[in-house]
């Protein structure tokens, strides 16, 4: 295996970029070379930023501006990086059409599925009802809070061998209505979708929750780092 060059995205705000070290911490656990992208307006460096990866991580951050999906902000939306959303669909635009390899953790699979045409929840508490588990969890990082139900038949399913598993959450938006090239391939017992896949790539995953934050100590969360950098490889 060869080392894989992966672009990774971050926050942005008037304090700069900024990206947790547990991304990097992953994707180099699977000897995999992890860059920061840079946001930039113009296309043509968009597409080179593409071409110079060999696999593409939407990482989490804030929520999505919701015209983005065709509605106005709910009462519940919390701080939105617009700029961040177009440069983002920018780079999914380009990575789908050039077939690399996307991993798409929290905010990333919201993102991956808005620009491919689907919907959000803008706050799951007041938009999905009362029997919505506890997606926020306050318990650290690395802790497992509760299970996800895998359909069997999938990637994912494929990647993690199990139907379920734990996972750790900490968002108060999800995918609503998934795009039309994606399937569900993961949900809480809620109904809340956790996880997303494309019908028409090699390897389009968005997961709702944060590996990268289990990573050390979950097979579950390793298989997928795995799974993602072997398909990485394959573009070097």
């Amino acid at each position: 295996m060869a080392n894989p060059v992966i672009g990774v995205t971050t926050f942005i705000s008037s304090d700069g970029l900024r990206l947790p070290e547990n991304y990097s911490i992953a994707i180099s656990g699977e000897k995999g070379v992890p860059v920061i992208l840079a946001k930039v307006e113009d296309e043509t460096l968009i597409r080179k930023q593409i071409e110079s990866i060999d696999g593409l991580l939407l990482s989490g951050g804030d929520d999505v501006e919701p015209k983005f999906f065709g509605e106005n902000p709910h009462q519940k939306m919390g701080a939105i990086e617009p700029g961040r959303d177009l440069y983002e669909m920018k780079l999914i635009e380009y990575a789908l059409a050039a077939n690399k390899p996307i991993l798409g953790i929290c905010r990333g699979a919201q993102i991956l599925n808005v620009q491919q045409g689907g919907t959000l929840y803008q706050d799951i508490y007041s938009q999905h009802g009362d029997v919505t588990i506890k997606h926020n969890q306050d318990a650290a990082k690395d802790y497992l809070s509760h299970s996800v139900s895998i359909s069997e038949g999938t990637k994912l399913h494929e990647i993690i061998g199990e139907t379920e598993i734990r996972t750790n959450s900490f968002h108060h938006q999800a995918n609503k209505h998934n795009a039309e090239k994606f399937i569900i391939s993961a949900t809480s017992e809620d109904g809340i979708i956790e996880a997303i896949e494309s019908t028409e790539h090699d390897f389009v995953l968005g997961v709702q929750w944060h590996p990268e934050g289990t990573y050390l100590a979950d097979e579950a969360s390793q298989k997928i780092f795995k799974a993602f950098l072997k398909a990485a490889d394959s573009q070097t």
